[in-house]
C-alpha cells in the first residue's frame, strides 16, 4: 500500500494526470529521492515532453482524439444496427411515444416525469415529419406515414454519446490506457442501456445527462486539485455542471441522484476551503467568491433550466387534452376546447357541481361503491384525476332545514318554495354535499383516516332520509380570483363563484378541514388521492383549499356573455403539477393481487436474476430480452465489495499510521475522484429503489451499473495497472477485452433481436431464471 501511495506523491507533491502519462507512465514513476535523481528525471523529460516531436503529437492525437473516435464508432455501430428491425411499438414507446404525439397535437396530459425527455421525443417527431396521428398502442405496427426509424435514431444518439463521455471521463481520472479502453468497452457493450438507446425512450436521455454530470464532476475536481476552479476555466465546468444537473432533473427524477453526488462534493469541498481560511491558506474574499460561484451555477442555474422545461411544456401543450383532470381549474380554463361546464356565476343550494382540491393531490374530490376495508367499513371518499359522473355532488341545505321540510335536491319541487331553489351559498354558510350517483353524503366522524391516522376518516355515508349532523360542512371563503374581463370583475365577495372562488370546508361538529394529504390509496383504493378531514391552524394551508369546477343549475340566471377566467399563475400552476407529478410517483406501488412477469426486484439486478420482455414473444414477433452484459454486471458487483474492503485497508493503514494521508495528498485525492466518488454514485442510484415501495424495474439499474463499471475501472487501475509488470497487465487486460466482446457477440441476439420461434434461442438462457 506505501509503495501504491508513493507512486502519487513526489517531492513537489504535483498530481499525475491523464495528459502527463501520454509520454511516460505515471503509474511507473518512482519518487524522487536526491538531487541526482532530479536531474536525470528532468534531462528526460525535456526529451519525452517535446511537444513538436511527430511521435509525440501522434500519441496525444491517438489518446485525446482518435481512440474516442473508434470507440464511438463502435458503439454507433452496435446501437444503430438494424433500428428497423422490428416495426411495432416496443414496451414503453406506447407511453413516451404517445407524450411526443401530444406535443405535436399540442394536447395538455399528465404524466408522473418532468418534460424535457419528452419534449425531445417531440422534437425527434417533428424532425421525421410526423403529425401526432398516430396513438402508439403497445404492440401496434407502425403506419407508413409515421418515420419511426428516425425517432428511434434521435434517441439512440444519447446513447452512443456515453462512449466518449465515458471514455474522458476515464482519460480525467489520470488512467493509463489499459484501463480507459475497458471502461469504455464496459460502456459500449453493456447489453440494458445498448438495448434501451435502440427504442423511444427517456432512459439514453436519463443515462446521457447522469454521464455528463459525472464527468463535469470530474473535471471540477481536478481543476480543484490545481486551484484552478476561480479561473475561467473553472466557472465554465462548473456552469456546465449546472446545465447538465437541470437537464437531467429535467428528464427524471432520478437525475436529483447525482445531483446529490454534485452536492455532497461540493459540501466536501467548501468545507476544505473553510479549513484553509483557518490555515491563512486563502483569504475570506476567495472563500466567498467560491460560495457564490457554486450558489449560482450549482442551484440557479439548474433550477432556471427546470423552470424553462416547463414553461415550454405549458406554451405548447394549449389545447385540452386528456390529461386536463388532473390540472388546476384556471389552468383548464386557459387551455382551447376545454371541457368545463360553465354554469351561473354563483353557486346555490341545488347546484350540481364538481369540487377540486388545491393541495398535495391536486384532483377532484370522488367517491365510488367501493368500502373502506377498515374503520368505518362505510363508501370511500377519494380525489380522482380523471372527469367523470363519480365525480359530481349536489349542494344540500343543513340538517335543520331538512327537518322543517326545506330540500335542494329532491325531485319533488312541490315540496319547496322559489327561494329554496334560488337561494345562494354564502360565506358562513352550513351546507351538506350528496354525492349524485349514490345518493349518500360526504360524512366524517372520529375515526382515524385510511393511511394519514393522526387524522380523521372522510366517507360517503347514508342518504337524506337518514342524514345527521356529521354531514354538515361550513363553508369560509378565503379569497377569489380576479377575471380580467370588467364585466365580472365586481362579483359579490361573500358568495362561492365557479373557477375563481377559493374556499374551506370546515366539520361542523369535529371542527377540522376537508383536506387532502397527497399519499395514495393501495389497490383497494384503486391508488387514488387520500381524503381526510384535519385540524389546521393555517388558513393558508393549500391541503385544505377546493374550488367549483363544473357547474350547473337551471334555476340560477345564466349569464348572457362568456365568462373570460382568471389566467392561471405560473408558479402556482408549476407547484401544483409538480405536487401532483410526486403523489402519481408515489402511487406506483406494486398490486399485491396480481403478478406482473416484467417487475423485478432490486436484489436482482446487480447478480442478473432476471431479465425483462420487452414486447411480444410470439413466433412472427421480433423479440428483445432485457438483460446485463454476465460479465461486466458480476464483475462490477463484485468490484464494489472489494474497492469497499481496500478502502477499509486504507483506513486502517492511516489510522495506525503506517500510511501518510492528508486530505491534500494526491494520493487521497486520487482515491476520492477514482474510488470513492463512483462508490457513493452507485449507493445513491441503487439504495432509493431499495428503499422506495414503488414497482422497480431492472432498467432502473442503468445509472447505478455506470458508477459500477468506474469502481470497477479504479479496482483494475489500482491493484493490476499500477502494481502488476507491463507484460502481465497488457496480458490481463486483453483477457478481459476479448472476453467482453465474446460474451456480448454470444448473446447479442437477446438485445438486437430474435426473430423466429423463441425455442430457438433457449441456449442463450445463462441462468435458469431468465425468461428467454
Amino acid at each position: 500500500m506505501e509503495a501504491l501511495h508513493d507512486q502519487y506523491s513526489s517531492g513537489n507533491k504535483q498530481f499525475l494526470y491523464a495528459d502527463q502519462s501520454v509520454s511516460h507512465r505515471g503509474s511507473k514513476k518512482k519518487p524522487v529521492n536526491d538531487l541526482d535523481e532530479i536531474i536525470d528525471q528532468t534531462r528526460q523529460l525535456s526529451i519525452s515532453q517535446d511537444e513538436s516531436s511527430p511521435s509525440c503529437n501522434f500519441q496525444k492525437a491517438l489518446v485525446y482524439y482518435i481512440n474516442p473516435l473508434v470507440l464511438t464508432a463502435v458503439s454507433a455501430w452496435i446501437r444503430l444496427y438494424q433500428l428497423s428491425r422490428s416495426n411495432k411499438v416496443v414496451w414503453d414507446e406506447a407511453h413516451f411515444g404517445k407524450f411526443g404525439s401530444h406535443y405535436l397535437k399540442h394536447e395538455f396530459y399528465f404524466d408522473v416525469h418532468p418534460p424535457l425527455g419528452k419534449l425531445l421525443v417531440g422534437l425527434s417527431g417533428y424532425l421525421a415529419d410526423y403529425d401526432g396521428s398516430f396513438d402508439f398502442e403497445s404492440g401496434e405496427e407502425f403506419p407508413s406515414n409515421v418515420n419511426f426509424v428516425l425517432m428511434r435514431f434521435f434517441n439512440c444518439i444519447f446513447g452512443i454519446l456515453c462512449t466518449p463521455l465515458a471514455y474522458k471521463t476515464a482519460l480525467a481520472l489520470g488512467y493509463s490506457q489499459w484501463t480507459i479502453w475497458l471502461i469504455s468497452l464496459m460502456v459500449v457493450f453493456e447489453m440494458i442501456s445498448l438495448v434501451l438507446s435502440k427504442f423511444i425512450l427517456l432512459d439514453s436521455m436519463l443515462l446521457f445527462f447522469t454521464v455528463l454530470c459525472y464527468y463535469c464532476l470530474i473535471k471540477i475536481h481536478n481543476l480543484k486539485c490545481e486551484n484552478k476552479l476561480l479561473s475561467l476555466s473553472g466557472f465554465k465546468w462548473l456552469f456546465a455542471t449546472g446545465v447538465s444537473i437541470g437537464c437531467v432533473c429535467s428528464v427524471k427524477w432520478v437525475g436529483l441522484f447525482i445531483t446529490a453526488l454534485i452536492g455532497f462534493y461540493t459540501i466536501y469541498d467548501l468545507m476544505i476551503g473553510f479549513y484553509q481560511t483557518t490555515c491563512k491558506k486563502i483569504n475570506w474574499s476567495s472563500y466567498l467568491i467560491h460560495w457564490i460561484t457554486r450558489i449560482f451555477t450549482l442551484i440557479i442555474t439548474p433550477f432556471i433550466i427546470y423552470l424553462i422545461c416547463f414553461k415550454i411544456h405549458f406554451a405548447v401543450l394549449n389545447h385540452s387534452g386528456p390529461g386536463d383532470g388532473s390540472l388546476s381549474t384556471l389552468l383548464q380554463a386557459s387551455l382551447h376546447d376545454n371541457k368545463i361546464e360553465y354554469g351561473p356565476r354563483s353557486v346555490g343550494f341545488g347546484s350540481l357541481v364538481s369540487i377540486r382540491s388545491q393541495g398535495l393531490s391536486p384532483n377532484l374530490l370522488h367517491s365510488h361503491p367501493h368500502n373502506y376495508p377498515d374503520g368505518s367499513h362505510q363508501q370511500q371518499i377519494t380525489t380522482y384525476g380523471f372527469k367523470d359522473e363519480n365525480n359530481e355532488f349536489v349542494i344540500e341545505f343543513d340538517w335543520n332545514n331538512a327537518i322543517n321540510g326545506h330540500f335542494a335536491s329532491l325531485i319533488d319541487e312541490d315540496s319547496n318554495s322559489i327561494d329554496d331553489l334560488t337561494t345562494l351559498v354564502k360565506d358562513g354558510d352550513t351546507i351538506r354535499l350528496i354525492h349524485k350517483e349514490s345518493g349518500c353524503l360526504l360524512h366524517s366522524h372520529d375515526i382515524p383516516a385510511p393511511i394519514s391516522k393522526n387524522h380523521y376518516e372522510v366517507s360517503c355515508y347514508a342518504d337524506l332520509d337518514n342524514s345527521d349532523l356529521k354531514d354538515e360542512w361550513v363553508v369560509e371563503i378565503q379569497n377569489h380570483e380576479v377575471s380580467p374581463s370588467p364585466q365580472f370583475q365586481n362579483e359579490p365577495v361573500d358568495e362561492i363563484h365557479p373557477i375563481s372562488t377559493n374556499f374551506r370546508l370546515k366539520h361542523k361538529s369535529l371542527g377540522c378541514y376537508l383536506a387532502t394529504t397527497g399519499y395514495s390509496y393501495p389497490a383497494w383504493g384503486f391508488q387514488q388521492g387520500e381524503v381526510i378531514c384535519k385540524y389546521s391552524l393555517l388558513s393558508k394551508d393549500k391541503n385544505t383549499w377546493w374550488n367549483i369546477e363544473d357547474h350547473t343549475n337551471e334555476f340560477l340566471p345564466q349569464i348572457n356573455e362568456t365568462y373570460v377566467p382568471p389566467k392561471p399563475r405560473f408558479w402556482k400552476e408549476f407547484i401544483l403539477l409538480n405536487y401532483g407529478m410526486m403523489a402519481s410517483n408515489n402511487a406506483l406501488v406494486p398490486d399485491a393481487d396480481k403478478f406482473d412477469k416484467l417487475s423485478s426486484e432490486y436484489w436482482e439486478w446487480p447478480i442478473l436474476n432476471s431479465g425483462l420482455r420487452m414486447c411480444g414473444w410470439g413466433a412472427d414477433d421480433v423479440k428483445y430480452f432485457m438483460i446485463g452484459h454476465p460479465l461486466i454486471t458480476w464483475f462490477s458487483t463484485g468490484s464494489l465489495l472489494i474497492v469497499s474492503l481496500y478502502l477499509i485497508v486504507v483506513l486502517c493503514m492511516w489510522q495506525r499510521q503506517s500510511l501518510k494521508l492528508n486530505i491534500l495528498d494526491p494520493y487521497y485525492e486520487f482515491l476520492l475522484s477514482g474510488a470513492i466518488l463512483p462508490l457513493i454514485g452507485w449507493v445513491l442510484h441503487y439504495f432509493p429503489f431499495v428503499m422506495m415501495g414503488r414497482v422497480t424495474y431492472l432498467h432502473h439499474y442503468v445509472p447505478a451499473l455506470y458508477f459500477a463499471i468506474f469502481v470497477a475501472g479504479f479496482m483494475m487501475e489500482a491493484l493490476v495497472a499500477r502494481k502488476v509488470n507491463k507484460h502481465l497487465t497488457g496480458f490481463i487486460y486483453l483477457c478481459f477485452y476479448i472476453a467482453i466482446i465474446a460474451i456480448f457477440w454470444y448473446l447479442k441476439d437477446l438485445v438486437l433481436g430474435m426473430e423466429g420461434p423463441s425455442r430457438n434461442f433457449r441456449h442463450l438462457r445463462v441462468l435458469s431464471s431468465w425468461m428467454v
